[in-house]
């Protein structure tokens, strides 16, 4: 209730002259008071949530810098998840051009459901990329002074999917170059972490460009990446004896991951029955990248299907297709 009530209050001026009146006069009632208010005054303005993240402390930099991948508890307000599982629902029934259904695909149980682009489409999507602290918490986390969105990405496993996503890092099939990029994984729902996404730890500092994988399965290989050039493969059977540390969490919703755009990463078909397994990822271009449209990565797909940014190999990935969403202002 206090979180919620927070939410409210603080969305307005008059609201945080309130809460700032309520705290004063609240100071003997415990000590959880003060966390909760330092929580959501850090994202508080009169017309955005979000100006800077205090939610990123240099431990949690460090942390991000060392293992490629960290989990942010109760990073977004409960106002953009009511929104953007309106908008999943909507964008289910209604699919946008790049939309991929895995499952039906690959011919197994249940529903994998996998979109992009849904922020041009779905105007909750929008808000939360540009008025939810998203886009500060990776600046912050890239220590970059600006953040630019390459793509947002829903991706939904509904109760009892089998299908699994395999192990892939997102680098090798996107077109760019550079290091400062990542991806920001909300949790719309509670999942645990036998069904979560897990990560192998450091192994952004490989910088693989491996073998592109079809997440619908071989069988169904409609050879939108059959041009890729990468050649390292992913070592699957290391992994699965257990060489590596693999990270993983259980998630409720408002949880954050982000991950490094060079970590390793795959996770199981949803297994419980009950419970959808909706995430939300964003994608977040730093100052150092670059457009490489390398032959066998997203662009040629995506500019098949009506989005094709029209930059130069070399350019500065700032367009219509990525605008830039936050600014350091200092």
């Amino acid at each position: 209730h206090s979180h919620k009530m927070a939410h409210q209050l603080l969305s307005s001026g008059r609201g945080l002259r309130m809460w700032m009146s309520m705290k004063n006069g609240m100071r003997g009632m415990g000590r959880s008071f003060p966390l909760i208010f330092r929580e959501f005054s850090s994202t508080a303005s009169s017309t955005s949530f979000a100006k800077e993240s205090h939610l990123v402390t240099k431990e949690l930099k460090s942390k991000f810098d060392e293992d490629g991948v960290i989990c942010i508890r109760n990073a977004i307000p409960d106002q953009f998840l009511e929104g953007l599982r309106v908008a999943c629902e909507r964008n289910m029934k209604n699919p946008g051009p790049l939309c991929d259904e895995h499952s039906s695909a690959a011919g197994s149980a249940g529903r994998f459901h996998d979109d992009q682009f849904l922020w041009r489409r779905h105007s909750e999507c929008k808000d939360y990329l540009f008025s939810s602290p998203v886009a500060p918490i990776a600046a912050a986390i890239l220590g970059s002074r600006s953040v630019n969105i390459l793509y947002d990405h829903l991706l939904v496993k509904e109760p009892g999917t089998v299908a699994p996503t395999p192990w892939h890092n997102d680098y090798s099939y996107w077109h760019i170059q550079g290091d400062d990029i990542c991806s920001v994984w909300l949790a719309l729902d509670t999942v645990k972490k036998e069904n979560m996404v897990t990560y192998v730890k450091g192994s952004h500092k490989w910088k693989m460009l491996h073998k592109i994988t079809n997440f619908s399965g071989e069988t169904s290989d409609d050879g939108r990446y059959s041009n890729s050039p990468n050649k390292e493969e992913i070592p699957l059977e290391k992994i699965e004896k257990g060489e590596y540390e693999l990270l993983g969490w259980d998630m409720e919703p408002g949880d954050i991951v982000v991950h490094h755009g060079w970590t390793l990463h795959g996770a199981s078909g949803n297994t419980d029955l009950q419970t959808m397994r909706r995430g939300y990822a964003t994608r977040w271009i730093g100052d150092d990248i670059r457009f490489d449209p390398r032959p066998g990565t997203m662009h040629f797909n995506w500019a098949d299907k009506g989005f094709d940014c029209g930059l130069s190999p070399g350019a500065k990935m700032e367009c219509d297709l990525f605008p830039t969403v936050y600014k350091q202002t200092a």
